[in-house]
C-alpha cells in the first residue's frame, strides 16, 4: 500500500526543481487524478469535460490502488492547506480556478463549481477551439499534472445538428460484415468532435456516419445516424449502390462524397431546422462509376476568431483521364462551395499531353495553388505551384520551377498539409517533405514496391502515422526527415485517428483501440504490439572512427540477387536510432549510400558511441586479447587475405567466424566472408582506399566484433529515448502551438531553450533548432542563438510587422535532431498580421469605483454625494428638443413589462426600439448577464442599470484611454488620433486637446476627409453643459492598426440649473413683483397713507374689546 507521507515528500522534494518555464520531454506524462463531470469514480485515463450552458462542476479523484489509500492521500494534502489547481487554456487564452480546499461531503475527492461566464461569455454558434486542461498540484512544479480536454457543446457546430435517423446497435453490427473501409473527418478546431463513415460493398446501400464528441475512446459512445434519406431527397429514380467515399469536415461545412453525387450541408452555424441540411454539387460527364474513384482532399486549418483572409476550400479529384467534352477531371471551391471550378483551366484541345493531377491544395499562407501532377505516358511525376488571383491560380504565372521527383517515386498516391502548418507532404512509394510551398522537396521514407495509401497528422504532438497498403504503419514527427516503423495491423478494415490530445486511435468497424496505457501515457504498443526491432538479416562490419565515434557497414553478398538488396540496407528510417548488441549502444547520427564502393557495403551509418560493445570474447581465435598476430594482404577481386602467422592451435580459423570482423582502431576493418582453412580466410575491407601496403596486426592489438547473422541475428535497431528538453516560458507563452497577433508597428519575441539530455555524447555547439517561416514575405523574422555553459541551446525568435497587409503565417520551430519518441519536436505557433480579438480600447475613470459598490448602486465621495446612479425604467435621455422629447432608438434599464416614460409626444413614441429585450415579455426574459448589465456598450443598453453620475458643470474631464491585448496595456496617443460622438445624438458637450504640429497636419488632412472631427488622445478633456445622460463612443482612426478599436463610456449629469427659459421666467417674476412692491409704497408715501400705522390700531382696538368681554361675564 502506498503511504501518503510519501507523496506529500514528492511534492516537496519537487520544489528544488522548480523552474520559472515550463519543460517538456522531461517526464513521462502520468495521469494521477481521475477527473469527471460526475460524483463517482472514472477508470477512464484521460480527462473528458463538457461545457454546457449551466456551470461547469468538476470531481477530481487521485488516483491510488485503494479507496482508503487516496482518502488518506487527499486528507493530508487537504490538512496542509494544498488543494488542485484546474489550468484551462487554448492557443491564444489561458486562466486558472481552484479546487475547493475542503474535501466535498467528506468524500475521496475535490469538487469546484465553475460559472459558464468565468471561462466565456459566448453562446453563439462557431467553429471555436477545445481546451487544453491541466489539474495540478502546483503550477510550474510539473507535479501530478493530469491532462484532460473541455469541449463546448452550446457552440461546436456539428454538435448542433441531428446527422439523420439514429440507429441502435443492432442496426449498425449488421453493417459490419458489408464495411470494405472506413474515413474520418475531424472537426479542424476540436479534434475530439468527428465523424466516421462506413464505406459499403455492392451487397449494402446507404449512408451511415457515427459522431463521437470525446475522440472514440468509447465504441459505445459513438452515435451513428442514417443519412440514406436525406441523400435520396436529391435522386430522382437512382437509389441502388448507395454508399458513402469520402468525407471532409470543415470549419463551418460538411462535404460528403457517396457514389452518387457530391453533397454539401448548409452552413453549420446557422441552424434552421433539426435535421441537416443538404444540397447535391453537379459534375456533368461524371457518373457512378467516376465517384467511386472520387477523393477529397483539404487544407485543415483551424478558423477560431476567424478572420476575413480565413477560407476554406476543398478538391474533388476523379482517377481517369478527362475527354474532350470534360472540362477536368479535377474541381475545387471554396465556402460555401456552391460553385465547383476545375483545377486545371487549359483549353487545350489535345487532351494526349495533359498530365493528371493526383491532386490540387490551395496554400493560404503564400496564396498559391498547388498542383500533384503525373504523366501516365512518361510517369514522371512533379509538382507545379502557382499564383492565385481572384482565388483562381494562374497557371501562366508560376511562383516557382516544377519540381520533379525521381523515377523511382513511380506510383504517387496524394498530397497534404501537416494541421495548421506549411509542411507539405507528398505520399506514394515513398514520402516527400517541402518546408518552402513546394519549391523543393526532400525523401523522408522509401517504401520500394509497398506504397502509402493514407496518413493521420495529430497538430498537438506533431505525430503524423503514414498507413501503407499492407497495413504497415509508419510514424514520423512534423518537419523531421527521420521515420520509424510503428507496427502492422492485422485487421481487413481499419483507419488510424488521432484526437485533441494526439493520442493514437485504431478504429475497426467492431472496436475502437486506444493507445493509451492505465496511467494514460501515450503507448501505441498497446495497438500495435511491442515496437518492432528495425535491425535487418545481414551481418554488420563495425570501423572505428574515433574512440567515440563508429561507422557501422551494411553487408550485402556477393551473390545477393537485384531484388533483395533493398532489405540488407540501411535506410532513412534508421536514423536516429540505436544499435543494440552485447551491452553496447551506438546512437545513429548520419546515413552514408555508398555508389562506388566499397565493395559488398552498399550503405553504412555513422554513430555515437554511448556504450561501448562486448568483443568476441570465447571466439576460436582467442579470449578476450587476441592472442593471434595477422597478415592481411590483397588478393584481388576486392577481396583481403587474412593470415594467422601464430603457430599452433590457440589461434584459428572456424567456420563460425564467417561475417565477423577484424577490428583494429587507425587502420580498416575486414569483415571475415569465406574460411580456406585453419590459418587462412577471405574478407572485405570497409576502407580498402586506406590499404596501400599489406598490413600486420601483432597480437592483443586487434579486436574480433560478432555482428553476424550465421548462427541468428542478435544485434538490434531500437527506437532512441527522448534526447532533448525544450524549456518554454511559461508566463509569457500559454500553448506550444500558439496563435499571435502583430499589429501594424508591433513586434513579438518567441524564445525557447533546448536542453541535451544525453549520455556518453559529445555536445556539437551546432544549433539543434531551426526555423522556418510559412510566408516570409509577410513577417519580418529575425532569430539569434547561443549555448549557455551547460551545454543548452538559447533561440530567440524577432517577428515584427512588415506591411499594413492582413495575412498568416506559420512558424515552425523543429529540434531536427530530435527522437521521433520525444513528446515534443516541433513546435509551431502561427502569427497573424491583424488584430488581436483580445486588443481593445478602454476608457479610464477619473474615480474608482469597487464593483461591489457598482451592485448595491452606493458609492459616496467625501461630500456624501452618491457617484452611482441608477437609471430610471426603460430610461432614454433627452434629446434635441428638450427632456420630455426623447428622440433616440435606445432605451436603457429596459423592462418591457413597465410603462414608458416621456413617452407623450407622436416623434418619441416613434422612436425607441428594444434591442436584447426585443421579444421578451419582462425584464427576466431578456436574460441579461452580469457582463451585459455593467457593459458601456450601446448594444446592450437595455441591460444598463447603473452610471457614473457627476454633478453640473462638468468640466475638463480628462478621457484617458488605455489599449489592453494578453500582454501589455498601452496608453493611447499619436499616433494614435480618434474621433467622438455622442451615440444619442446630444449636444451641449465640447472637447479640449493639445495640438503640436505634426498632429495638427494630421487633423487638417483627416477632418475634410472623414467629415468628422479628429482630437489627439493623450490630454484630451471633456467639457459638458447639459443634463441627464450622455453616451459617449470614442474610434480610432485607421490606419494606425489592424483593430477596429473603439470605447463607449457613459456620464450622468445631475443637479442641473432649471433649463431656459426657466430661469428667465423667475427672475422676471421676481422684479415685477419686487417692482410693484415699491410703486404701491411710492403711492402710500404720496397720499400720506400708513398702513403699518392703521393696523396696529387695530391690532389694540380688538385687544380692548375682548378685556371688555371679559369683565362683563
Amino acid at each position: 500500500m502506498e503511504s501518503p507521507l510519501m507523496h506529500v515528500m514528492i511534492l516537496l522534494l519537487n520544489v528544488f526543481e522548480f523552474s520559472s518555464g515550463l519543460i517538456y520531454n522531461k517526464h513521462e506524462n502520468k495521469n494521477h487524478f481521475a477527473c469527471s463531470s460526475e460524483e463517482v469514480f472514472t477508470d477512464k485515463n484521460i480527462i473528458k469535460l463538457f461545457l454546457s450552458t449551466d456551470s461547469l462542476k468538476v470531481y477530481c479523484f487521485f488516483r491510488s490502488e485503494t479507496t482508503d489509500t487516496s482518502r488518506a492521500i487527499l486528507s493530508v494534502f487537504t490538512s496542509g492547506g494544498v488543494a488542485p489547481k484546474l489550468i484551462v487554456m487554448n492557443n491564444t487564452y489561458r486562466d486558472h480556478f481552484h479546487f475547493n480546499l475542503s474535501l466535498f461531503n467528506n468524500r475521496v475527492l475535490w469538487l469546484i463549481d465553475i460559472p459558464r461566464e468565468n471561462i466565456t461569455v459566448n453562446t453563439d454558434i462557431e467553429s471555436v477551439e477545445e481546451w487544453i486542461i491541466k489539474v495540478t498540484m502546483h503550477e510550474g512544479l510539473n507535479i501530478y499534472n493530469s491532462e484532460g480536454t473541455l469541449l463546448d457543446l452550446v457552440r461546436e457546430p456539428i454538435l448542433q445538428w441531428n446527422l439523420g435517423t439514429i440507429l441502435i446497435e443492432a442496426k449498425v453490427k449488421q453493417l459490419h460484415p458489408h464495411v470494405i473501409d472506413m474515413k474520418v473527418a475531424k472537426c479542424p478546431c476540436a479534434n475530439d468532435v468527428a465523424l466516421l463513415g462506413l464505406v459499403l460493398n455492392s451487397t449494402a446501400n446507404g449512408v451511415y456516419i457515427g459522431r463521437t464528441i470525446s475522440g472514440f475512446w468509447e465504441y459505445n459512445e459513438t452515435t451513428w445516424y442514417n443519412m440514406t434519406e436525406n441523400i435520396y431527397l436529391h435522386l430522382k429514380d437512382e437509389h441502388q449502390g448507395l454508399t458513402m467515399i469520402d468525407i471532409v469536415l470543415t470549419n463551418h461545412f460538411l462535404v460528403i462524397l457517396t457514389s452518387l453525387g457530391l453533397y454539401v450541408s448548409s452552413d453549420l452555424r446557422y441552424p434552421v431546422s433539426a435535421y441537416i441540411q443538404l444540397s447535391r454539387a453537379d459534375f456533368c460527364g461524371f457518373e457512378r462509376v467516376d465517384y467511386i474513384k472520387g477523393k477529397l482532399w483539404y487544407n485543415e486549418k483551424c478558423f477560431a476568431n476567424r478572420e476575413k483572409f480565413e477560407v476554406d476550400y476543398v478538391t474533388i479529384t476523379f482517377d481517369r483521364n478527362r475527354t474532350l467534352s470534360e472540362a477536368s477531371s479535377c474541381f475545387y471551391s471554396k465556402e460555401p462551395f456552391l460553385q465547383w471550378l476545375p483545377c486545371l483551366s487549359s483549353t487545350s484541345k489535345n487532351t494526349t499531353f495533359l498530365p493528371h493531377v493526383i491532386t490540387f491544395l490551395i496554400d493560404q499562407e503564400r496564396q498559391t495553388g498547388i498542383y500533384l501532377f503525373q504523366n501516365r505516358i512518361s510517369k514522371k511525376t512533379f509538382v507545379s505551384v502557382a499564383v492565385l488571383k481572384d482565388d483562381k491560380p494562374n497557371q501562366s504565372q508560376p511562383k516557382f520551377p516544377n519540381f520533379q521527383f525521381p523515377s523511382s517515386f513511380s506510383n504517387p498516391v496524394g498530397m497534404v498539409f501537416h494541421p495548421r502548418s506549411h509542411f507539405l507532404y507528398v505520399y506514394g512509394n515513398q514520402v516527400w517533405l517541402s518546408m518552402d510551398g513546394g519549391n523543393s522537396f526532400d525523401l523522408v521514407c522509401n517504401f520500394q514496391h509497398n506504397f502509402v495509401k493514407d496518413s493521420a497528422h495529430s497538430f498537438y504532438t506533431s505525430d503524423i502515422s503514414f498507413t501503407t497498403h499492407t497495413g504497415r504503419i509508419y510514424m514520423t514527427k512534423a518537419g523531421l526527415t527521420r521515420y520509424t516503423l510503428s507496427g502492422k495491423c492485422s485487421d481487413k478494415v481499419y483507419i488510424i485517428y488521432y484526437d485533441q490530445l494526439g493520442f493514437l486511435h485504431k478504429l475497426t468497424p467492431e472496436r475502437f483501440d486506444t493507445g493509451s496505457s492505465p496511467s494514460g501515457t501515450r503507448a501505441s504498443h498497446l495497438i500495435f504490439g511491442k515496437p518492432p526491432d528495425l535491425g535487418f538479416n545481414t551481418a554488420l562490419a563495425p570501423q572505428y572512427i574515433s574512440p567515440s565515434e563508429m561507422l557501422f557497414f551494411a553487408y550485402v553478398p556477393l551473390n545477393e540477387p537485384a531484388h533483395n538488396i533493398y532489405n540488407k540496407i540501411f535506410k532513412n528510417m534508421h536514423l536516429g536510432k540505436v544499435i543494440n548488441h552485447r551491452g553496447g549502444i551506438a546512437y545513429i547520427r548520419k546515413l552514408l549510400v555508398h555508389t562506388n564502393g566499397p565493395f559488398g557495403f552498399h550503405t553504412s551509418v555513422l554513430t555515437d558511441i554511448i556504450q561501448p560493445f562486448g568483443i568476441d570474447e570465447y571466439g576460436n581465435i582467442g579470449s578476450y586479447l587476441v592472442y593471434g598476430s595477422l597478415n592481411i594482404s590483397y588478393s584481388g577481386n576486392n577481396l583481403y587475405h587474412i593470415h594467422i602467422t601464430t603457430k599452433g592451435h590457440a589461434a584459428v580459423f572456424s567456420n563460425s567466424d564467417v561475417e565477423k570482423t577484424v577490428v583494429k582502431p587507425g587502420y580498416s576493418s575486414f569483415m571475415i566472408i569465406q574460411i580456406l582453412d585453419l590459418k587462412n580466410a577471405l574478407s572485405l575491407a570497409t576502407m580498402p582506399h586506406k590499404i596501400t601496403s599489406t598490413l600486420y596486426f601483432p597480437a592483443r592489438s586487434w579486436y574480433l566484433y560478432n555482428f553476424s547473422t550465421s548462427n541468428g541475428r542478435d544485434w538490434s535497431i531500437n527506437l532512441r529515448p527522448c534526447n532533448y528538453l525544450v524549456q518554454q516560458d511559461d508566463h509569457e507563452f500559454i500553448s506550444p502551438n500558439i496563435v499571435k497577433y502583430i499589429d501594424v508597428g508591433r513586434e513579438e519575441n518567441y524564445e525557447l531553450k533546448v536542453m541535451a539530455n544525453t549520455r556518453g555524447i559529445k555536445i556539437l555547439h551546432v544549433p539543434p533548432v531551426s526555423v522556418v517561416v510559412g510566408n516570409p514575405a509577410l513577417l519580418e523574422v529575425k532569430t539569434e542563438g547561443h549555448f549557455d555553459i551547460t551545454d543548452s541551446y538559447h533561440m530567440k525568435v524577432h517577428i515584427a510587422s512588415k506591411f499594413f497587409q492582413k495575412g498568416s503565417t506559420s512558424l515552425a520551430l523543429v529540434v531536427w535532431e530530435s527522437s521521433t519518441q520525444c513528446p515534443l519536436t516541433t513546435v509551431v505557433p502561427t502569427m497573424k498580421s491583424s488584430c488581436s480579438y483580445l486588443r481593445t480600447m478602454h476608457h479610464i475613470p477619473g474615480r474608482h469605483i469597487p464593483r461591489e459598490d457598482w451592485i448595491t448602486g452606493v458609492h459616496k465621495d467625501s461630500q456624501g454625494f452618491n457617484m452611482i446612479k441608477t437609471l430610471p425604467i426603460n430610461y432614454r435621455p433627452p434629446s434635441t428638443m428638450g427632456i420630455s422629447i426623447p428622440l433616440t432608438d435606445n432605451f436603457y434599464h429596459a423592462d418591457p413589462s413597465k410603462p414608458i416614460p416621456r413617452n407623450l409626444f407622436h416623434k418619441s413614441k416613434e422612436a425607441g426600439k428594444y434591442k436584447q429585450c426585443a421579444s421578451a415579455r419582462n425584464r427576466e426574459m431578456c436574460n441579461c448577464t452580469e457582463h451585459q448589465k455593467f457593459s458601456h456598450a450601446v448594444a446592450f443598453s437595455d441591460c444598463k442599470e447603473k452610471v457614473h453620475r457627476f454633478k453640473f458643470p462638468v468640466t475638463q474631464y480628462p478621457v484617458v484611454l488605455e489599449i489592453i491585448d494578453e500582454k501589455e496595456k498601452l496608453s493611447v496617443k499619436p499616433p494614435y488620433l480618434v474621433t467622438m460622438t455622442e451615440v444619442n445624438r446630444r449636444q451641449n458637450w465640447q472637447l479640449k486637446h493639445n495640438m503640436p504640429e505634426n498632429v495638427k497636419k494630421m487633423k487638417d488632412y483627416l477632418d475634410p476627409r472623414l467629415k468628422t472631427p479628429v482630437y489627439n488622445p493623450f490630454g484630451l478633456n471633456l467639457s459638458i453643459r447639459g443634463s441627464e445622460l450622455f453616451h459617449f463612443k470614442v474610434s480610432v482612426v485607421s490606419g494606425v492598426s489592424f483593430c477596429d478599436l473603439h470605447e463607449e463610456f457613459q456620464i450622468y449629469v445631475d443637479e442641473v440649473p432649471l433649463p431656459f427659459p426657466g430661469h428667465m421666467l423667475i427672475a422676471v417674476a421676481t422684479s415685477v413683483v419686487l417692482g410693484g412692491l415699491i410703486f404701491v409704497a411710492f403711492v402710500f408715501q404720496l397720499r400720506n397713507i400708513h398702513p403699518l400705522r392703521a393696523f396696529r390700531r387695530y391690532v389694540r382696538r380688538n385687544t380692548a374689546h375682548s378685556s371688555n368681554l371679559s369683565i362683563n361675564s
